[in-house]
């Protein structure tokens, strides 16, 4: 018989002696099932309170993902993962809530509703000061507004603007947030073993900015996504490229 699932107890209180485990559980790292599975292989057969306990902290790390991610200060931080990968672990924890015959409880789903839009709002208003690049596609903006029932009528301009522009992955996104500075001029790159680095140089020729990006690979796959992601990045530096013949006194990467 079909019965209706009850909403998860996420501010429950851990016995004592799971404390520390379901702290492990919530912020162990991007698959909080794993963490999960982890704990409950190690310790003693859990009572069904002990369970419900390290299963909700499962679910607190999955929002804790997905509010990372919805976060639009976070955009290009080293821990940020987009909205792409909200959407993803939004899937995951449908999926875990229902083998737990639970449901998110709607609050929850409104707060991540307000941070998508925030987002949104974010988004605008870095595309009306001229950024040439999207964050997310506008295929996933509208996914993940489903999914938490946002009204995306009054942002159609704005989907329209990032379905017209290229999107950088996360890894992009963070090397053009580290490609920043007022001094800069001109932009360079050059082949550091299997990477291919990006600099940005004053009027001197110094370095005043740099990143990194991924660009060999044994995987043919792997190095045509790469070798992509790096050309994306080196494309959106909105500089004139300098000479390749290195410039005296320009100090490498620190």
């Amino acid at each position: 018989m079909w019965t209706t699932p009850k909403e998860a107890p996420l501010s429950r209180p851990c016995p004592p002696a799971l404390e520390d485990e379901a702290a492990m559980v919530e912020y162990a790292g991007e698959m909080p099932e794993v963490a999960l599975a982890e704990s409950l292989h190690h310790l003693p057969e859990l009572d069904p309170a002990g369970c419900e306990c390290l299963q909700a902290a499962a679910v607190r790390g999955y929002l804790r993902l997905l509010a990372r991610d919805l976060d639009p200060a976070n955009l290009g931080t080293g821990h940020f993962r987009g909205l792409e990968r909200a959407l993803v672990n939004w899937h995951r924890m449908q999926r875990f809530l229902a083998r737990c015959d639970w449901c998110l409880p709607q609050s929850e789903r409104q707060g991540l509703a307000r941070s998508l839009e925030r987002y949104l709002a974010a988004e605008a208003q870095a595309l009306a000061a001229g950024r040439a690049y999207a964050s997310a596609t506008a295929a996933v903006v509208r996914e993940l507004a489903a999914e938490l029932e946002v009204d995306l009528s009054s942002w159609e301009g704005l989907l329209a603007d990032m379905a017209r522009l290229p999107v950088p992955d996360f890894l992009g996104l963070k090397a053009l947030a580290r490609l920043r500075s007022p001094r800069a001029v001109a932009k360079r790159r050059r082949q550091e073993d299997s990477a291919l680095c990006l600099e940005l140089l004053d009027r001197r020729g110094r370095v005043v900015a740099w990143a990194l990006l991924p660009w060999a690979s044994e995987v043919p796959a792997v190095a045509q996504e790469q070798r992509a992601r790096a050309e994306l990045v080196w494309s959106l530096i909105a500089l004139p490229e300098a000479s390749s013949a290195p410039c005296d006194g320009v100090p490498g990467p620190a």
